[in-house]
Protein backbone atom coordinates (compact mmCIF):
# COMPACT_ATOMS: atom_id res chain seq x y z
CA UNK A 1 0.00 0.00 0.00
CA UNK A 2 3.13 2.34 1.00
CA UNK A 3 4.31 1.88 -2.23
CA UNK A 4 1.53 2.61 -4.05
CA UNK A 5 1.19 5.89 -2.36
CA UNK A 6 4.80 6.50 -3.67
CA UNK A 7 3.79 5.73 -6.90
CA UNK A 8 0.80 8.01 -7.00
CA UNK A 9 3.40 10.94 -6.14
CA UNK A 10 5.70 10.33 -8.34
CA UNK A 11 3.16 10.16 -11.06
CA UNK A 12 1.50 13.77 -10.15
CA UNK A 13 4.98 15.31 -9.53
CA UNK A 14 5.75 14.27 -13.48
CA UNK A 15 2.21 15.55 -14.26
CA UNK A 16 2.75 19.03 -12.82
CA UNK A 17 5.81 19.28 -14.05
CA UNK A 18 4.03 19.10 -17.75
CA UNK A 19 1.34 21.62 -16.39
CA UNK A 20 1.45 24.73 -18.26
CA UNK A 21 -2.11 26.55 -18.27
CA UNK A 22 -4.18 27.17 -15.81
CA UNK A 23 -7.12 24.82 -17.99
CA UNK A 24 -4.27 21.51 -17.63
CA UNK A 25 -3.67 22.41 -13.84
CA UNK A 26 -7.83 22.20 -13.03
CA UNK A 27 -7.88 19.03 -15.09
CA UNK A 28 -4.83 17.60 -13.03
CA UNK A 29 -6.88 18.70 -9.81
CA UNK A 30 -9.67 16.63 -10.84
CA UNK A 31 -8.26 13.81 -11.38
CA UNK A 32 -6.53 13.24 -8.69
CA UNK A 33 -8.23 14.93 -5.74
CA UNK A 34 -11.66 15.14 -7.63
CA UNK A 35 -14.86 12.70 -7.41
CA UNK A 36 -12.86 9.81 -9.07
CA UNK A 37 -9.69 10.87 -7.42
CA UNK A 38 -7.19 8.77 -7.75
CA UNK A 39 -6.26 8.08 -4.16
CA UNK A 40 -8.94 7.10 -3.42
CA UNK A 41 -9.12 4.08 -5.63
CA UNK A 42 -6.06 3.08 -3.64
CA UNK A 43 -7.50 3.55 0.07
CA UNK A 44 -10.20 1.23 -1.30
CA UNK A 45 -8.37 -1.51 -0.54
CA UNK A 46 -7.48 -0.22 3.21
CA UNK A 47 -10.26 -2.77 4.27
CA UNK A 48 -7.62 -5.85 4.02
CA UNK A 49 -5.04 -4.28 6.53
CA UNK A 50 -4.65 -5.07 9.98
CA UNK A 51 -5.62 -2.20 12.69
CA UNK A 52 -2.51 -1.06 13.16
CA UNK A 53 -1.51 -0.86 9.28
CA UNK A 54 -5.03 1.24 8.83
CA UNK A 55 -3.93 3.52 11.11
CA UNK A 56 0.18 4.31 9.54
CA UNK A 57 -1.93 4.35 5.86
CA UNK A 58 -4.76 6.86 6.67
CA UNK A 59 -1.81 9.29 8.22
CA UNK A 60 0.26 8.70 5.28
CA UNK A 61 -2.62 9.25 2.95
CA UNK A 62 -4.10 12.68 4.34
CA UNK A 63 -0.19 14.21 4.16
CA UNK A 64 -0.38 12.93 0.40
CA UNK A 65 -3.38 14.61 0.07
CA UNK A 66 -2.23 17.76 1.71
CA UNK A 67 1.37 17.68 0.25
CA UNK A 68 -1.14 17.08 -3.63
CA UNK A 69 -2.49 20.87 -2.79
CA UNK A 70 0.38 22.41 -1.65
CA UNK A 71 1.78 21.70 -4.48
CA UNK A 72 -1.22 22.45 -6.88
CA UNK A 73 -1.34 25.93 -4.93
CA UNK A 74 2.46 26.93 -5.66
CA UNK A 75 1.85 26.08 -9.34
CA UNK A 76 -1.31 28.12 -9.72
CA UNK A 77 0.53 30.96 -8.05
CA UNK A 78 3.97 30.64 -9.95
CA UNK A 79 1.23 30.48 -14.07
CA UNK A 80 -0.45 33.46 -12.46
CA UNK A 81 2.80 35.27 -12.10
CA UNK A 82 4.09 33.54 -15.32
CA UNK A 83 1.14 35.29 -16.82
CA UNK A 84 1.29 38.82 -16.08
CA UNK A 85 4.80 38.80 -17.07
CA UNK A 86 4.32 37.74 -19.94
CA UNK A 87 1.56 40.65 -20.47
CA UNK A 88 4.01 43.33 -19.06
CA UNK A 89 6.83 42.24 -21.51
CA UNK A 90 4.59 42.25 -24.22
CA UNK A 91 2.69 45.29 -23.54
CA UNK A 92 5.79 47.20 -22.34
CA UNK A 93 6.19 51.19 -23.49
CA UNK A 94 9.32 53.11 -23.31
CA UNK A 95 8.19 55.77 -21.75
CA UNK A 96 11.21 57.75 -22.51
CA UNK A 97 10.30 58.01 -26.04
CA UNK A 98 9.01 60.86 -27.67
CA UNK A 99 5.24 61.63 -28.34
CA UNK A 100 3.04 63.71 -30.76
CA UNK A 101 1.41 66.41 -28.68
CA UNK A 102 -1.61 66.99 -30.70
CA UNK A 103 -3.55 69.41 -28.18
CA UNK A 104 -2.07 71.31 -25.29
CA UNK A 105 -3.86 71.95 -21.75
CA UNK A 106 -5.54 74.50 -21.57
CA UNK A 107 -5.95 77.04 -18.31
CA UNK A 108 -9.54 77.72 -17.46
CA UNK A 109 -10.30 81.66 -17.97
CA UNK A 110 -11.57 81.62 -14.48
CA UNK A 111 -8.37 80.44 -13.03
CA UNK A 112 -5.84 82.57 -15.40
CA UNK A 113 -8.05 85.65 -13.66
CA UNK A 114 -8.58 84.10 -10.32
CA UNK A 115 -4.50 83.89 -10.20
CA UNK A 116 -4.29 87.20 -12.00
CA UNK A 117 -5.91 89.11 -9.55
CA UNK A 118 -3.76 87.30 -6.65
CA UNK A 119 -0.49 88.26 -8.29
CA UNK A 120 -1.86 91.78 -8.47
CA UNK A 121 -3.34 92.08 -4.76
CA UNK A 122 0.13 90.27 -3.53
CA UNK A 123 1.87 93.11 -5.13
CA UNK A 124 -0.04 95.16 -2.93
CA UNK A 125 1.23 93.62 0.32
CA UNK A 126 -1.61 91.51 0.81
CA UNK A 127 -2.19 87.85 1.78
CA UNK A 128 -4.48 85.17 0.07
CA UNK A 129 -6.68 83.49 2.64
CA UNK A 130 -9.31 80.31 2.27
CA UNK A 131 -11.81 78.76 4.38
CA UNK A 132 -14.51 76.11 4.19
CA UNK A 133 -17.39 75.90 1.71
CA UNK A 134 -20.39 74.36 4.32
CA UNK A 135 -20.45 77.24 6.85
CA UNK A 136 -22.69 77.25 9.57
CA UNK A 137 -25.20 79.71 9.89
CA UNK A 138 -23.66 81.50 12.47
CA UNK A 139 -20.38 82.57 10.22
CA UNK A 140 -22.10 82.83 7.52
CA UNK A 141 -24.65 85.27 8.06
CA UNK A 142 -25.27 85.77 12.01
CA UNK A 143 -22.05 87.28 12.84
CA UNK A 144 -22.11 89.61 9.89
CA UNK A 145 -25.21 91.51 11.44
CA UNK A 146 -27.66 89.79 9.34
CA UNK A 147 -29.82 87.47 11.65
CA UNK A 148 -32.57 85.28 11.46
CA UNK A 149 -35.40 87.87 10.98
CA UNK A 150 -33.31 90.37 8.67
CA UNK A 151 -34.99 91.05 5.76
CA UNK A 152 -31.36 91.19 3.88
CA UNK A 153 -31.44 87.26 4.11
CA UNK A 154 -33.86 87.27 1.24
CA UNK A 155 -30.85 88.27 -0.84
CA UNK A 156 -29.26 85.44 -0.42
CA UNK A 157 -31.47 82.08 -1.84
CA UNK A 158 -29.36 79.79 0.42
CA UNK A 159 -28.43 75.79 -0.49
CA UNK A 160 -28.85 74.57 3.48
CA UNK A 161 -27.69 70.94 4.15
CA UNK A 162 -30.09 68.12 4.27
CA UNK A 163 -32.24 67.98 7.26
CA UNK A 164 -30.58 64.70 8.65
CA UNK A 165 -27.69 66.88 9.29
CA UNK A 166 -29.08 70.09 10.39
CA UNK A 167 -32.12 68.66 12.40
CA UNK A 168 -30.06 67.90 15.69
CA UNK A 169 -28.54 71.10 15.43
CA UNK A 170 -29.38 74.51 17.54
CA UNK A 171 -31.28 77.31 14.95
CA UNK A 172 -28.40 79.36 14.79
CA UNK A 173 -25.60 76.87 13.78
CA UNK A 174 -26.99 74.90 11.03
CA UNK A 175 -24.65 74.29 8.01
CA UNK A 176 -25.10 75.40 4.66
CA UNK A 177 -23.52 76.21 1.39
CA UNK A 178 -21.45 79.24 1.90
CA UNK A 179 -23.02 82.33 0.21
CA UNK A 180 -20.51 84.40 0.05
CA UNK A 181 -16.80 84.58 0.84
CA UNK A 182 -17.21 87.12 4.02
CA UNK A 183 -17.23 84.39 7.06
CA UNK A 184 -13.02 83.73 5.82
CA UNK A 185 -12.98 87.17 6.71
CA UNK A 186 -14.84 86.81 10.38
CA UNK A 187 -12.84 83.83 10.99
CA UNK A 188 -9.46 85.43 9.93
CA UNK A 189 -10.36 88.30 12.68
CA UNK A 190 -11.18 85.89 15.12
CA UNK A 191 -8.09 83.93 14.53
CA UNK A 192 -4.75 86.09 13.48
CA UNK A 193 -3.66 89.11 15.01
CA UNK A 194 -4.10 93.00 14.08
CA UNK A 195 -3.87 94.47 11.38
CA UNK A 196 -5.04 92.28 9.16
CA UNK A 197 -4.49 93.05 5.43
CA UNK A 198 -6.06 89.89 3.72
CA UNK A 199 -8.15 88.76 0.24
CA UNK A 200 -10.46 86.06 -0.03
CA UNK A 201 -11.19 84.10 -3.74
CA UNK A 202 -13.13 81.27 -3.78
CA UNK A 203 -16.60 78.95 -4.79
CA UNK A 204 -19.42 80.03 -3.34
CA UNK A 205 -23.22 78.86 -4.18
CA UNK A 206 -26.69 80.63 -4.38
CA UNK A 207 -29.93 79.06 -5.82
CA UNK A 208 -30.70 82.01 -8.81
CA UNK A 209 -32.08 81.83 -11.77
CA UNK A 210 -29.46 81.96 -14.50
CA UNK A 211 -28.65 84.39 -17.12
CA UNK A 212 -25.80 86.12 -18.61
CA UNK A 213 -24.39 87.40 -15.39
CA UNK A 214 -25.90 85.18 -12.90
CA UNK A 215 -25.00 81.40 -11.95
CA UNK A 216 -26.05 78.92 -9.22
CA UNK A 217 -22.36 78.30 -8.53
CA UNK A 218 -19.71 80.61 -9.27
CA UNK A 219 -16.77 82.22 -7.81
CA UNK A 220 -16.11 85.54 -5.64
CA UNK A 221 -12.70 87.52 -4.63
CA UNK A 222 -13.00 89.79 -1.10
CA UNK A 223 -10.53 91.97 0.65
CA UNK A 224 -10.30 92.94 4.53
CA UNK A 225 -8.47 95.94 5.41
CA UNK A 226 -8.39 96.61 9.38
CA UNK A 227 -6.13 98.99 10.28
CA UNK A 228 -6.09 102.20 12.26
CA UNK A 229 -7.94 104.88 10.59
CA UNK A 230 -8.17 103.96 7.32
CA UNK A 231 -11.42 105.95 5.44
CA UNK A 232 -13.23 105.02 2.37
CA UNK A 233 -10.67 107.11 0.22
CA UNK A 234 -8.01 104.45 0.74
CA UNK A 235 -10.55 101.80 -0.69
CA UNK A 236 -11.24 103.75 -3.47
CA UNK A 237 -8.26 104.08 -4.43
CA UNK A 238 -6.74 100.67 -4.31
CA UNK A 239 -9.91 99.66 -6.76
CA UNK A 240 -9.05 102.02 -9.11
CA UNK A 241 -5.47 100.71 -8.88
CA UNK A 242 -6.47 96.88 -9.44
CA UNK A 243 -9.53 97.29 -11.78
CA UNK A 244 -7.07 99.59 -14.21
CA UNK A 245 -4.17 96.82 -13.89
CA UNK A 246 -6.94 94.04 -14.14
CA UNK A 247 -8.72 95.77 -17.37
CA UNK A 248 -6.40 98.62 -18.81
CA UNK A 249 -5.61 101.76 -18.09
CA UNK A 250 -8.96 103.36 -19.55
CA UNK A 251 -11.48 101.85 -17.76
CA UNK A 252 -13.89 104.02 -15.57
CA UNK A 253 -15.05 103.38 -12.32
CA UNK A 254 -18.84 104.49 -10.86
CA UNK A 255 -19.57 104.38 -7.83
CA UNK A 256 -23.37 104.20 -6.54
CA UNK A 257 -24.34 104.48 -2.59
CA UNK A 258 -25.72 101.25 -1.28
CA UNK A 259 -27.09 99.78 1.69
CA UNK A 260 -25.59 96.50 3.33
CA UNK A 261 -26.91 95.17 6.93
CA UNK A 262 -23.30 94.62 8.22
CA UNK A 263 -21.82 97.73 6.67
CA UNK A 264 -21.72 101.44 6.85
CA UNK A 265 -21.03 103.34 4.47
CA UNK A 266 -21.48 101.15 1.85
CA UNK A 267 -21.38 101.27 -2.30
CA UNK A 268 -21.91 99.65 -5.34
CA UNK A 269 -19.26 99.86 -7.99
CA UNK A 270 -19.77 99.66 -11.53
CA UNK A 271 -17.22 99.62 -14.50
CA UNK A 272 -17.05 100.31 -18.06
CA UNK A 273 -18.04 97.52 -20.29
CA UNK A 274 -14.91 96.02 -22.11
CA UNK A 275 -17.03 93.85 -24.35
CA UNK A 276 -18.93 96.78 -26.03
CA UNK A 277 -16.98 99.27 -24.85
CA UNK A 278 -16.29 101.02 -28.46
CA UNK A 279 -19.95 100.34 -30.08
CA UNK A 280 -22.57 100.87 -26.93
CA UNK A 281 -22.78 104.84 -27.61
CA UNK A 282 -24.32 103.71 -30.76
CA UNK A 283 -26.58 100.69 -30.06
CA UNK A 284 -25.81 98.64 -32.86
CA UNK A 285 -24.38 95.95 -30.30
CA UNK A 286 -26.52 94.25 -28.19
CA UNK A 287 -24.29 93.40 -25.30
CA UNK A 288 -26.26 90.93 -22.52
CA UNK A 289 -23.94 91.30 -20.08
CA UNK A 290 -24.43 95.41 -19.70
CA UNK A 291 -27.92 95.07 -20.85
CA UNK A 292 -26.45 97.60 -23.47
CA UNK A 293 -25.95 100.67 -20.97
CA UNK A 294 -22.06 100.71 -20.92
CA UNK A 295 -21.53 99.50 -17.28
CA UNK A 296 -21.35 96.83 -15.57
CA UNK A 297 -21.91 96.08 -11.83
CA UNK A 298 -18.42 94.36 -11.30
CA UNK A 299 -18.05 95.30 -7.08
CA UNK A 300 -19.47 95.98 -3.72
CA UNK A 301 -17.19 97.99 -1.59
CA UNK A 302 -18.09 99.47 2.37
CA UNK A 303 -16.75 100.49 5.50
CA UNK A 304 -17.87 97.61 7.91
CA UNK A 305 -20.29 98.19 10.71
CA UNK A 306 -18.70 98.77 14.18
CA UNK A 307 -21.09 95.91 15.94
CA UNK A 308 -19.43 93.75 13.14
CA UNK A 309 -15.87 94.50 14.76
CA UNK A 310 -17.48 93.80 18.66
CA UNK A 311 -18.51 90.34 17.70
CA UNK A 312 -15.19 89.19 16.40
CA UNK A 313 -13.30 91.00 19.93
CA UNK A 314 -12.02 94.56 17.98
CA UNK A 315 -12.13 97.89 19.67
CA UNK A 316 -13.98 100.07 16.97
CA UNK A 317 -13.17 103.23 18.40
CA UNK A 318 -9.61 102.24 17.45
CA UNK A 319 -9.69 100.27 14.29
CA UNK A 320 -11.40 100.31 11.26
CA UNK A 321 -12.47 97.66 8.67
CA UNK A 322 -13.07 98.45 5.11
CA UNK A 323 -13.76 95.90 2.16
CA UNK A 324 -14.78 95.12 -0.94
CA UNK A 325 -15.91 91.91 -2.80
CA UNK A 326 -16.06 90.89 -6.72
CA UNK A 327 -17.54 88.13 -8.63
CA UNK A 328 -14.30 86.47 -10.34
CA UNK A 329 -16.13 85.09 -13.32
CA UNK A 330 -17.71 88.32 -14.26
CA UNK A 331 -14.07 89.78 -13.98
CA UNK A 332 -12.93 86.87 -16.48
CA UNK A 333 -15.87 87.61 -19.12
CA UNK A 334 -15.01 91.43 -18.94
CA UNK A 335 -11.17 90.62 -19.70
CA UNK A 336 -11.57 88.11 -22.09
CA UNK A 337 -14.87 89.50 -23.92
CA UNK A 338 -17.38 86.44 -23.27
CA UNK A 339 -20.79 87.84 -23.04
CA UNK A 340 -22.17 85.19 -20.90
CA UNK A 341 -20.97 84.07 -17.56
CA UNK A 342 -22.46 80.94 -17.92
CA UNK A 343 -20.62 79.72 -20.99
CA UNK A 344 -17.45 79.16 -18.33
CA UNK A 345 -19.39 76.12 -16.76
CA UNK A 346 -20.99 74.29 -20.33
CA UNK A 347 -17.84 72.32 -21.10
CA UNK A 348 -16.70 74.29 -24.69
CA UNK A 349 -13.41 73.93 -25.57
CA UNK A 350 -13.64 76.30 -28.38
CA UNK A 351 -13.90 78.68 -25.48
CA UNK A 352 -11.01 77.54 -23.48
CA UNK A 353 -8.79 76.75 -26.25
CA UNK A 354 -8.51 80.84 -26.93
CA UNK A 355 -6.43 80.43 -23.49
Amino acid sequence: MKEKLQELKKEFLEALEKTNTETELKELENSFLGKKWKLKDILAWIKDLSIDDKKTIWVEANELKNFLLDKLKEKFIYLEEKTFADIEQKEEIDVSLEYPIKDMWHKHPISITSELLEEIFISLWFKVADGPQVETEEINFDKLNIPDNHPARDVWDTFWISDSINKSRKPWDKYLLRTHTSPVQIRTMMSEELPIKIIVPGRVFRYEQEDARHTSNFYQLEWLVVWEWVNFWNLKWTLDTVMKKLLWEQTELRFRPSIFPFTEPSAEIDVSCQICKWTWETKNWKCSMCSWSGWVELLWAWMVHPKVLEWVWIDPEKYSWFAFGMGIDRIAAQRFWVNSSRMFYQSKLKLNEQF
